[in-house]
């Protein structure tokens, strides 16, 4: 049972408990964000995927998932039995090389953390937390994943019991024949769960648009230091291609038609356009 959290790391790794947490759904430009964070000094992780993804926190946010989500009440009393050993060996393997002597701050990005956040912050009442947030046109002609399993399942409808959607059967075939619906779907309900939190998070929590740093750089950067409590300072901006947004308009109108019916709504909530062009 956790009562002080993390008590198995190492004394210094324990006084760095506070780490910098970025979440969205995945294919909203979460790897720019990464590197740019990297840029400004914080350490994001030992072993990444190409994306940026921590590969040693995947198993942890699987684990929350596929258990407990979307009801943490067991979690947040200390009654799992196996997380604090879990987070233990993560984080060690999470902060390999990480040197805890020169103030550098640390933190990851799963694009799934989303769905784990309530014990995310309990864990760490002092983690800031990044969202970020992408038009959701453009994000549901990027593909991913379908709602295979039932973690997958919780990430799309916050339930795994479910067997068929919008007459199609949750499988992959269903998935390549539809993937801009299933991307939409997938969106509406990361972004949804995102947002909220982000809101109840409120100053402890960064909400930044995608499309807002590929257009300025500087001032997202500025925007990162005001939030991480840093004097400004000038960084090497990495590689930022802009191709991609607005990649939506090459598609189909009826396959745009069909993806806003899904996610207008939050869309306009957030301040994107709801048309198809």
């Amino acid at each position: 049972m956790i009562t002080t959290g993390f008590s198995a790391l190492p004394p210094p790794l324990r006084e760095h408990r506070q780490p910098v947490v970025v979440f969205c759904k995945s294919h909203s430009g979460s790897r720019l964000l990464v590197k740019l964070l990297e840029a400004c000094g914080i350490f994001m992780g030992c072993n990444q995927n190409a994306s940026g993804d921590s590969w040693d926190l995947l198993p942890i946010v699987r684990y929350l998932v596929t258990r407990h989500y979307p009801d943490y009440s067991a979690v947040l009393r200390g009654e799992d039995e196996l997380l604090e050993d879990m987070f233990n060996t993560a984080l060690c393997r999470h902060l390999a090389g990480y040197d805890t002597s020169g103030g550098r701050g640390w933190g990851w990005k799963l694009c799934e953390t989303t769905f784990i956040l309530p014990v995310v912050d309990w864990l760490f009442p002092g983690a800031r937390f990044i969202h970020l947030i992408r038009d959701g046109r453009d994000v549901a002609f990027s593909d991913h994943t379908g709602a295979t399993d039932e973690f997958w399942r919780k990430v799309f409808f916050d339930r795994a019991d479910i067997a068929s959607w919008q007459g199609m059967p949750l499988t992959g075939p269903s998935y390549r024949r539809r993937p801009h619906l299933f991307n939409a779907q997938h969106w509406l309900n990361s972004t949804t769960v995102g947002h909220r939190a982000a809101t109840a998070l409120s100053g402890r929590c960064l909400e930044l648009r995608y499309e807002d740093i590929c257009g300025h750089p500087d001032a997202a950067v500025a925007r990162l230091h005001a939030f991480l409590g840093e004097a400004p300072s000038e960084i090497v901006l990495p590689a930022i291609h802009t191709n991609s947004i607005g990649k939506f308009r090459r598609q189909p109108r009826h396959r745009i038609r069909a993806a806003l019916r899904l996610i207008a709504p939050l869309q306009a909530e957030l301040g994107y356009p709801v048309d198809d062009r």
